[in-house]
C-alpha cells in the first residue's frame, strides 16, 4: 500500500514541472530617481491564440502581436546583425507602429525597464493565462 501511494506521489510530481501555462501577466515597478512607476505587461497567449511583446520606444510603452494558435505565426518584416552578440535579430511589424520592433521573449529576458532605464527593476506574476 504504501509503496502505490509513495508512486502516485512521485508520478504527479514528476507531471508537475511539465504543465505550462500559455501566458502571464507581470507587474513591473522600476525606479526613475526618486519616482516609481508601475505597469503591467504580458508575455505569451492562450489556448486561442498567442502573442508577441515588444517595447516601443517611440510611444514608450509595450505593443503586442496576437495571432490565433492555430493559424501559422507571423513573419519578420525584416531582419538586423546586433554588433554586440554577433546574432541577427528578427524585427516584426505590430499594429499601430511605425516602425518594425524586436520581440521580447519573456520577462527574464528583460535586462532592463524601458521606461525608466532601471536595471534593478521587480517584476511580480500577477495573472496565469491558460
Amino acid at each position: 500500500m504504501f509503496v502505490r501511494i509513495s508512486a502516485f506521489v512521485l508520478a504527479g510530481l514528476l507531471m508537475l514541472p511539465s504543465i505550462a501555462h500559455a501566458g502571464n501577466v507581470y507587474k513591473v515597478t522600476g525606479h526613475d530617481g526618486e519616482r516609481v512607476q508601475t505597469y503591467q505587461v504580458r508575455f505569451g497567449g492562450g489556448k486561442l491564440m498567442d502573442q508577441f511583446t515588444a517595447f516601443d520606444p517611440k510611444t514608450h510603452s509595450f505593443v503586442y502581436l496576437t495571432w490565433e494558435r492555430t493559424a501559422k505565426p507571423p513573419t519578420p518584416k525584416m531582419e538586423i546583425w546586433d554588433h554586440q552578440t554577433g546574432e541577427t535579430v528578427p524585427l516584426y511589424e505590430f499594429p499601430g507602429v511605425d516602425n518594425p520592433l524586436p520581440v521580447i521573449p519573456s520577462i527574464e529576458a528583460m535586462k532592463v525597464c524601458p521606461i525608466t532605464k532601471d536595471k534593478q527593476f521587480k517584476a511580480t506574476l500577477e495573472i496565469v493565462v491558460d
